[in-house]
């Protein structure tokens, strides 16, 4: 299921799931402004106002600017199946509000990054909204405003002081290579210094480089495979108790970790189910 909102009218908001059963192309038209997309599951191609493709892969957001109309191409293999949210906010919002400047952006801008925890946050608090009527609007516009100034904050920020940077290339895919690695192996995790030695690394260079690039530690990223397997298992109808078992939690710390991370308890999907959940 995937939706789409207006929570003011310079403000536009989708996301959910969609699946092609056959090989799909879908053209977007766009005025001048910025888009952010976030890709939770799943991988397509997408060409940038013409350009040559480009892999877009969970766990990544895609952000977007200018000042003039443009499209972005979609192109989506047979199979393909999607967990997203995108966020678009027009010209005169960014330059309103955000007191931002489109006027130098006659090109389309577009960066790529590992989505950090912090937006991965936000963008799920959209997407598992507890609100609805007036105060959903209200919530998402302001989760939208706290997306942007997120990502504005990190395609600005320099790296910090005395931190290790990514020394090449190689580097950084074997430190993607390590994170495909822990999303089929969370249950079962080696030891950091395992890990290290199976990747090619030291176990600080390791642990910061994974940092730098997912923007959350080793054990942040394991913990969030775990509740999401979860709030799955929780969906499809099973209980707390063995859902807290087969995530690796006892019943009291899986109730604490779960309201923490998504905003409330398991037995309110549970009873309740996901509806008006936005998932």
């Amino acid at each position: 299921m995937n939706w789409t909102s207006h929570p003011t009218p310079q403000i536009l908001l989708s996301g959910g799931y969609a699946g092609f059963d056959e090989e799909e192309r879908a053209v977007e038209t766009l005025e001048g402004g910025i888009k952010l997309a976030f890709l939770i599951e799943g991988s397509f191609a997408l060409h940038v106002d013409g350009a040559g493709p480009q892999i877009q892969r969970a766990a990544e957001t895609s952000y977007f600017i200018s000042s003039r109309p443009w499209q972005l191409d979609h192109s989506f293999k047979k199979g393909c199946r999607l967990h997203y949210l995108t966020l678009f906010l027009d010209a005169a919002l960014v330059s309103d509000v955000l007191d931002g400047d489109l006027t130098d952006a006659t090109d389309v801008r577009h960066v790529s990054r590992a989505t950090p925890l912090a937006m991965a946050s936000v963008a799920n608090s959209i997407l598992h909204s507890p609100f609805e009527g007036a105060a959903g609007r209200l919530h998402a516009a302001g989760k939208a405003m706290e997306l942007a100034a997120l990502a504005i904050d990190l395609l600005g920020s320099p790296t910090p002081a005395g931190e290790v940077a990514l020394a090449n290339a190689a580097e950084a895919k074997r430190l993607r290579e390590l994170h495909a690695y822990l999303s089929e192996h969370w249950r079962n995790a080696p030891t950091l210094d395992v890990l290290a030695r199976r990747f090619g690394f030291g176990i600080r260079t390791m642990t910061t480089g994974f940092r730098r690039l997912y923007g959350c530690s080793i054990s942040e990223h394991l913990r969030e495979l775990r509740l999401r397997e979860g709030w799955r298992l929780l969906d499809a109808g099973m209980s707390a108790t063995l859902v807290s078992e087969a995530v690796g939690y006892t019943l009291p710390h899986f109730t604490t970790a779960f309201a923490r991370r998504f905003g409330f308890t398991p037995g309110a999907i549970s009873r309740h189910g996901t509806q008006g959940m936005k998932i």
